[in-house]
């Protein structure tokens, strides 16, 4: 056999032998090791408090039962409760930028020529929101740090069977899957009294930034209605000092506030 193609086969052979054990057959089966719930818990609250700020921009998609929508999202944010965010559609069209601070919320809404201001209490809609949720944790579902509840009462920690995460089962039936690197939640499903899926939230492809593990893909879905929102994050900075102005939102005159 020519010496150039043996070299170039045993090349081959060895990077698809580097990706066959990062995604399949060569994966070591070696079994997670038994942690109690409090601990795990605490690891992932640990982990999310290592992220101060965050600023990142990516692609937006929302596929409802009224049609689907495309654009673009920049979003800025500092821990625990400070979220700024803009929206654009095709051809960069301004369509929606947000302030959220606190549990207080203003959105412009330049196609409307109108300012919302209120709080989040007043907007949550299970359609919308998966979560009876404050500003907090909305701002972690977006950034892709979830955390599990405090009540552990009755709750149920196992292994998944495919040895690959923790499986936590709590006592309203949601199910929270965790990677063990981080710790991280990857995924977040939640279910009525009638063992039916009300929504879930996912995160995927987790990339560590500054020892911060975050996904590049966030995937929420509600089912009654049916409803997906996909975040796709392009470029990701994490505990970078923002400018004193990067929450500001500049509204002109004779715009029309509504309460929300």
């Amino acid at each position: 056999m020519n010496k150039h193609l043996y070299k170039a086969i045993r090349s081959c052979i060895l990077v698809i032998t580097f990706f066959l054990g990062c995604a399949g057959p060569f994966r070591s089966n070696k079994p997670l090791p038994q942690i109690s719930q409090t601990t795990l818990t605490h690891r992932i609250q640990g982990h999310v408090s290592q992220l101060q700020t965050f600023q990142g921009r990516g692609k937006l998609t929302v596929i409802s039962q009224e049609g689907s929508f495309q654009g673009s999202v920049k979003i800025s944010a500092k821990m625990p409760d400070s979220l700024w965010i803009k929206i654009e559609g095709p051809l960069g069209i301004d369509l929606a930028t947000g302030r959220f601070g606190g549990e207080q919320i203003l959105l412009y809404v330049p196609l409307e020529n109108i300012v919302y201001v209120g709080f989040i209490e007043e907007i949550q809609e299970p359609s919308i929101l998966p979560f009876n949720m404050g500003v907090s944790d909305l701002l972690l579902g977006l950034l892709g740090l979830m955390t599990p509840p405090d009540d552990e009462q009755n709750s149920l920690l196992s292994i998944s069977p495919d040895n690959r995460r923790y499986i936590l089962q709590c006592t309203n039936k949601d199910l929270i899957w965790i990677e063990p690197k981080g710790p991280v939640i990857s995924r977040w499903e939640q279910k009525n009294g009638k063992d039916e899926i009300l929504w879930t939230w996912e995160g995927k492809n987790f990339k560590n930034k500054k020892g911060v593990r975050l996904p590049q893909m966030i995937q929420m879905t509600s089912y009654k209605p049916k409803q997906q929102v996909t975040l796709f994050y392009e470029a990701v900075e994490t505990n970078r000092i923002l400018e004193n102005d990067w929450a500001e939102i500049t509204i002109p005159e004779g715009v029309q506030y509504v309460r929300l």
